[in-house]
């Protein structure tokens, strides 16, 4: 059977895919061999690379665990967040000071009151003095009062503890309100604190 000329083209053009089809493949045939001896060659990089023994000594926070290089300090900073309550989020921020050269609870305690005195301008002292923590170690405490903004009044309650050489300082603000409603349970918690023994 004679096909006209013009209906010929539509019947190679099958012919045509499947050869385009090899062409393509063709290509990406031949990456495959040249990107294996890549990955050779950066293996065998990594493995001819010289261990190196760094000086560290093993770390360990409540989620995770490393080798701390020798000369390098924990400086965490704990901040347990609680409920946004009259406008402002609460929260207890504690911070933990190694190696501190104060000799008694009482220097380090106006050592902070001064730092703080001096970096919040126009804060009022309302009270200060030894307080005992639920275990029975002996602390100290500070309240402050001050304006961040103007007409926005917050409360700051510090207690500061000091074990042989590591001075805690747990610190937590409030508004007048919140001082009154969640305060107390609040001051209950930080002097639940109990230092771990090392």
């Amino acid at each position: 059977m004679n096909i006209p000329e013009y209906y010929k083209q539509f019947q190679k053009q099958p012919e045509k895919k499947e050869e385009e089809g090899k062409k393509t493949e063709q290509p990406v045939a031949s990456q495959k061999p040249e990107s294996k001896p890549e990955l050779k060659q950066q293996t065998q990089v990594t493995q001819q690379a010289p261990q190196v023994k760094d000086k560290t000594v093993p770390y360990q926070s409540n989620d995770f665990k490393l080798n701390l290089l020798e000369d390098w300090q924990d400086k965490t900073i704990y901040t347990l967040t609680g409920p946004v309550t009259d406008g402002i989020q609460h929260n207890v921020v504690i911070n933990v000071d190694k190696e501190v050269e104060f000799n008694s609870i009482e220097e380090y305690a106006d050592w902070q009151i001064k730092s703080l005195e001096a970096e919040l301008k126009g804060c009022t002292l309302l009270k200060r003095g030894e307080t005992k923590l639920t275990n029975g170690t002996t602390a100290y405490e500070a309240i402050f009062k001050w304006y961040p903004v103007e007409d926005v009044c917050i409360y700051q309650h510090q207690i500061y503890i000091l074990i042989d050489k590591t001075a805690f300082k747990m610190t937590a603000s409030f508004t007048k309100k919140t001082r009154q409603t969640i305060g107390p349970a609040v001051l209950r918690m930080m002097l639940s604190f109990n230092p771990i023994p090392k």
